[in-house]
């Protein structure tokens, strides 16, 4: 599978001329619902559904969600302006007890090192030094720690629930810009355009968000909203045109799958402990393919690819821990321990949230028939 790439600058946005394919990173600049879980764990109030014709002039179209002014309002006092001595970002709560989402790139100071000093800004103007509790630039994504309690959560939306097409709003220090009404952050519009894309940053970043909500530098690190008030990302990255600028309408979200597996295991460990399979070039199980393999085109999992011959490298990789347990190209892999596979964001979710050296039974489909098989999982350290 081919990632376009990013490609990110301490100041403003670097676009390479030559760069039809290249991603250029968003760099930091100089109740009608149901409760919904917070990443801490606890809840969030459910939010009301206002009639058509409110004053922000938003149409609700489903029970539960919210206008864009009310979600504004709702999530102002979660979204933070990050500051290092490389530049701004932003970041928001995802613990009551001080916990901040955000990107690596976003707390990555001079020199490629992690900064050695990072404020966070309230949007009440409290400020606060704030500890790296972890980072990972794997996922692009870092925790942090600020000595406050009683912080209001952002809830975090499943992929699955994320559909193509709905409204979503994007907050943050866009420019750093100052002045203003209220927090000096910025609020845009627009839709999920695609879900599942696949981004290249140090190593590719599964289950990304699409979106034409405009994005710009200082927007690293912040909120991708849906109507529901939930995260369904953490924006992060936005392409580039073919001579200059960036291309108008594509942006980029480390999707809120992947945000909620890296929050948990940064908070409990500090550091990310990915385990690894051993696969590459795979790819979600399309319903053509199924047919081509004889399976119920409603089946779901992750196809590994065939190949193998001169520059296309096999899916499994012959020293790998799939390999060794008799893993091999053409396969669809359905399930791995208790974590269902329907695409390639569901497989690195997996990766994250089990450990290296873990036995796990992996469930997988050849030549038409289901099959299992035990895995002794390895070491993503270092990849």
């Amino acid at each position: 599978m081919r990632y376009p790439s990013i490609r990110r600058h301490s100041g403003f946005l670097l676009v390479p001329f030559a760069a039809a394919v290249t991603l250029a990173g968003v760099a930091c600049s100089t109740g009608g619902g149901s409760p919904v879980p917070a990443a801490d764990g606890g809840e969030v109030a459910p939010t009301t559904a206002v009639p058509p014709g409110s004053a922000s002039g938003t149409t609700v179209t489903s029970p539960g969600t919210m206008t864009v002014t009310e979600i504004v309002k709702a999530a102002e006092p979660s979204v933070v302006r990050i500051s290092t001595e490389a530049g701004v970002g932003t970041g928001f709560v995802v613990g009551a007890d001080g916990y901040i989402m955000t990107n690596n790139h976003v707390v990555t100071g001079l020199g490629g090192r992690l900064a050695a000093t990072v404020r966070v800004l309230m949007s009440d103007g409290a400020e606060f030094r704030a500890m790296i509790v972890g980072a990972d630039p794997r996922s692009d994504l870092a925790l942090l720690k600020i000595e406050a309690t009683g912080l209001k959560p952002l809830p975090l939306a499943k992929l699955d629930d994320v559909q193509v097409g709905e409204d979503v709003i994007a907050i943050g220090y866009a420019l750093d810009l100052t002045g203003g009404d209220g927090a000096s952050f910025s609020v845009t519009r627009g839709i999920v355009s695609a879900k599942n894309r696949a981004i290249q940053e140090s190593s590719p970043i599964l289950g990304a968000i699409q979106t034409d909500a405009p994005i710009n530098s200082g927007n690293s690190g912040g909120p991708l909203l849906n109507l529901r008030g939930q995260v369904v990302g953490v924006n992060t990255a936005v392409a580039p045109g073919q001579v200059s600028g960036t291309t108008s309408g594509i942006g980029f979200a480390v999707g809120a799958d992947t945000v909620a597996a890296v929050f948990d295991e940064l908070r409990d460990d500090g550091v990310m402990q990915r385990a690894l399979l051993g696969i590459r070039g795979m790819e979600a199980l399309r319903p053509a393919k199924a047919r081509e393999l004889k399976l119920p085109e409603s089946t779901r999992g992750v196809y590994l690819a065939t190949g193998g011959s001169g520059r296309t490298p096999s899916s499994v990789e012959p020293a790998g821990a799939a390999a060794a347990a008799g893993l091999r190209p053409g396969d669809v892999i359905t399930k791995i321990g208790d974590y269902t596979l329907r695409t390639e964001a569901d497989l690195a979710v997996a990766m994250i949230r089990l450990d290296p050296g873990q036995k796990v039974t992996v469930e997988f489909y050849r030549d038409g028939e289901k099959r299992s098989v035990e895995v002794t999982l390895g070491s993503a350290a270092g990849q």
